[in-house]
């Protein structure tokens, strides 16, 4: 089962690392979840073993991996950012800043916050590369 963890967790990190020349990623350690009911869940080691993968994989082919704090990235505005005052139920898909107004999806904003932390630019985060920026080629 591990082995099997590891090679989807590096197959996984493989094809992002190819698609992405710059990625944002929560630095999520499920120790803090260890008090809940998803202790066995979130505690797995799946987690690190795809984030490991993902960092790895990064160095081998020169792409720019960059862990972010995982604090408050569903509650900050991606365009302005403020912070809500209270935290977003799961069942809340869409992000309504009450500072600016901006409303967009849930997890595209705490995409952007993310990339925000990160210092890269969030204007590929649609999934369009900006003009003139080409991926270098893989190893």
């Amino acid at each position: 089962m591990a082995r099997q963890r590891q090679d989807t967790g590096r197959k996984w990190a493989k094809k992002v690392v190819t698609d992405h020349d710059a990625v944002a990623v929560e630095d999520f350690r499920p120790k803090f979840l260890a008090r809940s009911s998803m202790a066995r869940k979130a505690a797995d080691a799946a987690i690190g073993a795809t984030k490991k993968a993902l960092i790895e994989m990064g160095r081998k082919h020169g792409r720019d991996i960059r862990l972010v704090h995982p604090a408050h990235t569903t509650m900050d505005c991606a365009s302005c950012g403020a912070r809500t005052k209270h935290a977003l139920p799961l069942s809340e898909r869409t992000y309504t800043c009450t500072a600016c107004g901006a409303v967009s999806p849930r997890d595209k904003n705490s995409a952007r916050v993310m990339l925000h932390r990160a210092g890269l630019n969030p204007a590929g985060a649609e999934g369009v590369r900006p003009p003139g920026a080409q991926l270098p080629e893989a190893a």
